[in-house]
């Protein structure tokens, strides 16, 4: 009997240590060491957010300019502007007049250039040089002839000479023998000379036909220069005739002529702009434009923009080169430009006038995240938190992984730390594990 009454007595006793002990841990050893005075607030789900701000322009997507290089009369104006036009849409005549003179004159001086050339080439030059070498040849021989009768001569007058000596023969038959000689050297001297003329001949036929290959390549030549200013003409009526219509959809923003005037030649003549189609060009400094990337939500604002207007749009591109920018205050930077997308475009959306533009770096949406002043660094540089006992009563620290953060806020990425638990804001490197609290503020 005494045994069951000892065993009743321990069982009872060890029951209350355990309840004892339960209540110690759960309320943080309530009763023992000082009470910090804390205010907190709840783990919450909620978007993480963060933007870069930049000043931009509105510009065009889509523009047609056209100019025209030569001067030309407009005949007719068919629009004016800020009139909305179509594709294909006529908006003046021209007068191709003198166009058309040039083109009909560059073809009529291409023609007779051909005739000249087809001219040169019926000229046989060939025929020249063979009349002049035939009649080389026959100078030549009349030489050789010339000499053959002069050696004659000159043996006769000279058995002449001997006879007469002998008595055999007069003087008169010497004298003739003497004017036969005088006679064929004359005609040596004149046939020698034949020749030297048929050289001369030769040489003049043959740089003819040097000539007249000459002027042959030089009226081709020609021919090409005038077949080029004929092309060029038939391009630039073509160019005139097609600026007479609008090549794209849109509105004519700028008519720079009227009725009876000539067009410019310094500016367009006439500037389409598809208003449905616009952009945002952005100059972002260099330590904010390693953020930056095609796809990021962008939120557009503007004076010119009412506040009820909500206009978004998204980064279209990047630009893989730097620039050099002057800013407000006259400095000169470095810039990256970026082109920003609109994606819904109204009426107060207008080419040219300055926007706001939030670029969202971060945007991460419904993510556990807790507020960047309820961290605190243990010496390793490893982030933890507080986080309020059920009761309110106590504190426990427990370690966090942050990963995206914001301005304020950051992701949640590791740890024990759950929906809905308190944390305690801006720890003081004096709290202590499972220290006692007193809750002043819920932030929650």
């Amino acid at each position: 009997m005494k045994k069951k009454i000892v065993i009743g007595i321990c069982v009872g006793v060890l029951v209350i240590a355990v309840i004892a002990a339960s209540i110690i841990r759960n309320s943080g050893a309530v009763g023992s060491g000082p009470v910090f005075s804390v205010s907190a607030a709840e783990i919450k789900k909620d978007d993480i957010s963060s933007a870069i701000s930049a000043n931009g322009t509105v510009t065009e997507v889509e523009k047609s300019e056209i100019y025209l290089d030569t001067p030309v009369k407009v005949t007719k104006l068919y629009i004016k502007q800020n009139d909305i036009v179509k594709k294909g849409q006529k908006l003046a005549d021209f007068d191709f007049d003198t166009l058309n003179l040039q083109l009909d004159q560059a073809k009529l001086q291409k023609k007779t250039q051909e005739l000249a050339l087809q001219k040169l080439k019926l000229t046989d030059t060939a025929v020249s040089i063979a009349t002049a070498q035939n009649g080389l040849k026959a100078a030549e021989s009349s030489v050789t002839s010339a000499q053959r009768t002069l050696d004659n001569a000159i043996k006769d007058r000279d058995n002449t000479k001997s006879l007469y000596e002998m008595g055999d023969k007069s003087k008169n038959d010497l004298d003739l023998a003497e004017n036969k000689v005088k006679d064929a050297e004359e005609a040596l001297k004149n046939a020698k000379l034949k020749v030297e003329n048929e050289k001369e001949n030769v040489n003049t036929a043959s740089k003819s036909t040097s000539t007249k290959q000459i002027d042959i390549q030089s009226q081709e030549l020609a021919i090409e220069n005038s077949a080029l200013t004929i092309k060029d003409l038939e391009n630039k009526i073509k160019k005139y005739n097609d600026a007479m219509y609008a090549t794209m959809d849109g509105v004519a923003t700028h008519v720079n002529v009227t009725e009876g005037s000539f067009t410019p030649n310094a500016q367009p003549v006439f500037t389409l702009v598809n208003p449905d189609k616009l952009e945002v060009k952005l100059n972002i400094n260099e330590y904010n434009a390693k953020m930056m990337q095609p796809g990021q939500s962008v939120d557009i604002t503007g004076d010119s923009i009412p506040e009820t207007d909500k206009i978004t749009g998204k980064v279209e591109s990047v630009s893989p080169v730097a620039s050099t920018n002057t800013n407000n205050t006259g400095t000169q930077e470095t810039v990256i430009q970026v082109t920003v997308s609109i994606d819904n475009i109204t009426e107060v959306i207008k080419p040219g006038i300055t926007v706001n533009c939030d670029i969202k770096t971060v945007d991460i949406k419904n993510i556990l995240t807790l507020q960047l002043d309820m961290l605190s660094p243990d010496k390793d540089g490893k982030n933890f938190v507080y986080v309020l006992s059920k009761d309110k009563q106590t504190m426990h620290k427990l370690p966090v992984e942050i990963g995206t953060t914001s301005d304020m806020k950051g992701e949640i990425k590791s740890g024990e730390i759950k929906e809905g638990d308190l944390v305690v804001m801006n720890p003081k490197s004096t709290f202590k594990d499972g220290a006692r609290v007193k809750l002043v503020e819920d932030k929650g």
